[in-house]
Formats: C-alpha cells, sequence, structure tokens
C-alpha cells in the first residue's frame, strides 16, 4: 500500500458490517467496538502452490516476514472486491477481475473483518512490478515449504495456514453448484497434440483455410513445429485442452488462436494472451489478423482484441478471405 498513513481513512463499520459514516485515520488507536474491512488475496497456481511475499525489514507489522499474496485496509469509500483488485496492482502490479465475486471466507478479528480471495492463475513473478515500499521479493511455496517457514518463525502464523492449501486444491462451483474445473494455462508440448488437434476440429469453421483434410494436416504439422520451439500455448482441462494460441516471436505476431465454445467467457483467451507476452519482445507492437467489421463470425474475437487493448489496423486478405490487423501498441 503505497498512501501516507497519516492520509490514510477507513470506513468504520458495525458488527453487520453496515458502514457508519465515520472515518478511521490509519495510525491513530481505534477504540472499543470501532471494525474496519481488511482484505487478503491468495494465489495458487496449477500445481497448488501459493504465491507469497516477503515483507520489507523496515515495515511495522510483521517486517522481513514471508505473507500471504498481497493485502491491505480497505479505504473509505471502498468495497471488499475493490480493495483486493487495488492491492493486487499496487503491490504486484498484477491486474485481476475480482468484479461479482465474494469473499472465499472471513475471519473476524478485534477490530473488523478480513476477507480472503483465493485466485487460481499461473502468474508469471518475472513480470511482477513489486512495490519497493512494501515487498521486499515473491516466491511459490508448496504447502510443505509455507509450513516450515511458518514452524522456523519465518511466515506470518496464520492458523488456517494448513487448510488454505486444501482451500486452493478445490474445484470451483458457479452459482448452480456446478463443478468448475482449474484451467491451466502452459505452453504446449507434444503430449496435448491429439487433443489441440480435436479442438481444431471443432472451431475449424471459423478459420479460413482449415476446411479440408489436406488443410487440417498441414496445420498439424505447423502446430508441431510450434511446440518444438516453445510457441505454442494450450488451455488444459484435465487433459483436454480447450484453449490453443499459436504465435510468432520474430514478427510479435498472433496466428492463430481460439477457446472451445463451452469454455469461452472465463478469461481463458486472456490468460493465454498474458502467458504469451512474456516470450515476445516488450517494446514491439504485436499484431494479429482477425474478421472485419460486418463479418458475424467477427463480432467476438474483435471486442476481445478491443478489450485486450488492441486497435484496428489495415484492412489485409488472409487465405483469399477478407481480415483486417489488429495492433497492440506497447
Amino acid at each position: 500500500m503505497s498512501h501516507r498513513e497519516d492520509s490514510e481513512f477507513w470506513d468504520l463499520y458495525t458488527k453487520d458490517r453496515e458502514r457508519t459514516g465515520r472515518l478511521h485515520r490509519r495510525g491513530d488507536e481505534m477504540k472499543d467496538g470501532e471494525l474496519h474491512l481488511v482484505v487478503h488475496v491468495c494465489i495458487f497456481n496449477s500445481r497448488n502452490q501459493l504465491l507469497i511475499q516477503r515483507r520489507q525489514p523496515f515495515k511495522k507489522g510483521w517486517p522481513n516476514m514471508w505473507d500471504l499474496t498481497v493485502g491491505g485496509s480497505a479505504l473509505a469509500g471502498d468495497g471488499s472486491c475493490e480493495t483486493a483488485e487495488r492491492e493486487a496492482w499496487e503491490e504486484l502490479g498484477l491486474k485481476l477481475d475480482l468484479s461479482g465475486r465474494r469473499p472465499n471466507f472471513t475471519v473476524n478479528f478485534s477490530n473488523g473483518f478480513d476477507d480472503y480471495y483465493i485466485v487460481r492463475q499461473d502468474v508469471d513473478i518475472s513480470q511482477l512490478k513489486l512495490q519497493q515500499e512494501e515487498v521486499r521479493c515473491v516466491r511459490w511455496a508448496d504447502r510443505e515449504e509455507a509450513l516450515l517457514l511458518q514452524r522456523q518463525g519465518l511466515m506470518v502464523p496464520y492458523w488456517f495456514l494448513d487448510k488454505l492449501f486444501d482451500m486452493g486444491d478445490l474445484p470451483e462451483y458457479d452459482a448452480h453448484g456446478d463443478r468448475r474445473r482449474w484451467i491451466s494455462v502452459d505452453f504446449a508440448d507434444l503430449s496435448c497434440l491429439h487433443s489441440w488437434m480435436s479442438l481444431a476440429e471443432i472451431v475449424k469453421e471459423n478459420f479460413p483455410g482449415l476446411e479440408t483434410e489436406e488443410a487440417l494436416e498441414d496445420y498439424r504439422r505447423t502446430v508441431v513445429k510450434n511446440m518444438e520451439r516453445g510457441s505454442a500455448i494450450c488451455a488444459l482441462d484435465g487433459r483436454m485442452v480447450v484453449g490453443m494460441l499459436l504465435f510468432s516471436p520474430p514478427k510479435s505476431m498472433i496466428s492463430c488462436m481460439a477457446v472451445h465454445p463451452e469454455y469461452r467467457r472465463k478469461r481463458i483467451a486472456a490468460r493465454m494472451v498474458e502467458l504469451m507476452r512474456t516470450k515476445l519482445n516488450g517494446g514491439r507492437d504485436i499484431k494479429v489478423e482477425t474478421f472485419r467489421e460486418g463479418d458475424e463470425k467477427g463480432r467476438a474475437p474483435r471486442a476481445f482484441y478491443s478489450a485486450m487493448g488492441f486497435v484496428p489496423g489495415e484492412l489485409t486478405v488472409s487465405l483469399g478471405y477478407p481480415t483486417q490487423e489488429f495492433v497492440l501498441h506497447n
């Protein structure tokens, strides 16, 4: 948190979590019965490792100790989700979208409520921008490593740390109680090829040039080459490929991207693009070709690329089909 303590104010709440309309200035002593909101985010990767941060040695609370991914107090006017997103951005430079999310659990303490959000994301920690006032370094830790740090007195003593890993490994559920598996996103290898081509069969109508068996076989050879040189990314539900992306580092270009129809609107495409960007030259524009405006097939991809910050570029033709270039300027 980068705010000066003497200029940071918190909302005060009743025991029923209703705002009282009164404010508390950080650093001042809280009176009996005054309650405020604290939020933590716990990020687990697909290996159920927890992203932990080491606090700076000059911090007043728990100096030089390992802590959960991010956390902090809600500023006046901010809600729980907003605070979680802000803390991730300020402390790690990590953009999270928690809109519509409720905390996974809440711990009551003497001066307030502590909301905990569990996020499943394969974050590339080499790309994080650490807030020097707060964070000394970060690392991934599995259950045994985190508990050992705690036993050694090197990690903040959360009494539920062991149970937290159980929660990180649980499947998510939607509003109807249906199980939503953890979707992992990583660079693809040849073990994914069969399932990759099965997805290609499902989405081939959206890709001009993949209409024939011969074209699919040419595409298969292209996929193999990309897998071997590390420029193929897939999203996996278990062993099933539900998202795929091919890219060209020399051209700084997305060659092909698709998500299974049953897995769309789950940020899978965004996560694949984020992973791809870790392998591209950060100073170069990123390009992709998609359908032109007015083409029904282009509604979803054009909206996606626009949301990711791409802007329309030159009109092009790909395999005889009218397309348009979209560019992400860096």
